[in-house]
């Protein structure tokens, strides 16, 4: 038999126990419905792109996207800009987090200078691709947001010096930017 201070002492720690752990935090991680983000290493090598990309669904986000990059010098140059829309779907349901695939869509712009195929020339393309990606929401108060992925796109050009013309380019993504 359990003589009565031990008892006593063994029923004041379980009762003094239950109150100390209903104090435990039970606040839910704040849900974030969007993030804003750079490709900070693509800008070390003079390619420049952002994200923008926002829940619109419980497995899906509706973003934009933009990027730039020149190569050469005023009369060897080689531009390239793009503008897109891009829908990603996340299987496991919690958008901007986890894995994703993705649709995008938007112009292309392309323009060589005379020196670097002997004239001027402009050509806008439709870009039509896809990605596979991975996206983490981060840090104390869940605002670090990063990414990467990769996929390709196809760019059907317009006009009558690039009729016929296709090209297939491939894409990669690492960024970091802020969850909102």
């Amino acid at each position: 038999m359990i003589p009565r201070t031990s008892f006593a002492l063994l029923l004041a720690c379980v009762l003094g126990a239950a109150p100390a752990a209903a104090q435990a935090d039970t606040t839910a991680p704040p849900v974030r419905t969007q993030a804003i983000s750079i490709l900070p290493f693509h800008a070390l090598l003079g390619f420049y792109a952002g994200d923008y990309e926002r829940i619109v669904g419980q497995t899906t986000t509706l973003g934009i996207g933009a990027s730039y990059f020149s190569l050469g010098e005023e009369t060897s140059e080689f531009t390239y800009g793009t503008a897109e829309a891009k829908l990603r779907y996340y299987p496991s349901g919690d958008p901007l987090r986890g894995l994703a695939f993705g649709l995008t869509a938007g112009p292309t712009f392309v323009s060589t200078g005379d020196d670097f195929d002997g004239e001027d020339q402009s050509y806008t393309a439709l870009g039509i691709g896809f990605e596979v990606a991975r996206s983490h929401i981060m840090g104390v108060d869940q605002r670090f947001f990063y990414g990467y992925g990769a996929g390709g796109k196809r760019l059907f050009f317009s006009g009558e010096e690039a009729d016929g013309v296709e090209l297939v380019i491939p894409t990669l993504r690492l960024s970091v930017g802020l969850a909102f």
